[in-house]
């Protein structure tokens, strides 16, 4: 049921599972703008990325806001866990000096202003934090703005059935067992019956091709995490792979050009 009405949604905007490789912006356009920011994600909209990956958590009085890791230390000039702040502490903050001078007053984005500036045409790949209510609300904020075509949670388990509780439609990526055997891992998401799966570059790519045909003819659209040189970035075009998360957006999509071009000369 899930998997019919996900292509009903998707199949108009986006290329079934298997139809080419495609660029994944990992927290935005982090090489030139600082990361899940809104110059970032603008930047990644700007140059085209096919989807772009985010990271949402959840304050202290219940406001979800787009940032990476458990405390705002490494990427603002403030410093504790975000669950242990308030929206209006971490709004204070500045998101940006420590990137560059030039990007002094960036503030840490809403999960609202980030779905409002990625068009229709460009996947959302909302990766939740672990921390309670976070996926109900979440669901349901991509609900009332209309983005459960576009936008999929990538999220454990767990998450899933609570986001599905509040919106039965939403896509989701499993991140359940990535730490252990690839095949069991693939096994859980097509039980799971989820959209997408995100291989891990620590599990290597030996046997990847096989891995990847069998997850898209269960209808698994497949991302991969991450590649940053253009060796694996052929080796995972070559495998199949949907979605290349990368941090340099603009050496992927000139290595995905190249490929076109070549088999369309």
């Amino acid at each position: 049921m899930m998997m019919s009405l996900f292509l009903v949604l998707s199949a108009a905007l986006f290329p079934v599972p298997g139809q080419g490789s495609h660029s994944c912006a990992h927290r935005g356009n982090v090489s030139d703008f600082p990361e899940n920011t809104l110059p970032a994600i603008q930047s990644a909209v700007d140059m085209g990325a096919a989807q772009i990956e985010f990271d949402v958590h959840r304050t202290r009085d219940g406001h979800l806001v787009i940032m990476h890791d458990n405390t705002v230390d490494r990427t603002t000039n403030g410093s504790g866990a975000v669950p242990d702040l308030s929206f209006e502490e971490i709004r204070a903050l500045d998101a940006g000096s420590w990137f560059d001078e030039s990007f002094a007053g960036t503030q840490v984005p809403t999960l609202e202003e980030v779905l409002k500036i990625i068009p229709h045409t460009i996947l959302c790949n909302v990766h939740l934090r672990n921390q309670p209510e976070i996926a109900a609300k979440t669901a349901q904020i991509i609900k009332e703005m209309d983005k459960l075509d576009h936008c999929f949670l990538a999220c454990t388990m767990k998450q899933k059935e609570e986001a599905r509780a509040v919106a039965p439609e939403i896509m989701i990526c499993n991140m359940d067992r990535q730490g252990g055997a690839r095949k069991d891992y693939i096994d859980q998401t097509i039980e799971e019956e989820c959209q997408f799966i995100q291989l891990h570059h620590q599990r290597g790519t030996e046997g990847l091709a096989a891995d990847v045909k069998r997850l898209h003819d269960a209808g698994v659209r497949v991302n991969w995490f991450s590649a940053e040189e253009p060796p694996l970035m052929n080796t995972l075009i070559d495998a199949g792979i949907d979605y290349i998360l990368t941090d340099r957006l603009s050496l992927l999509q000139q290595v995905l050009q190249e490929r076109a071009e070549k088999s369309n000369p």
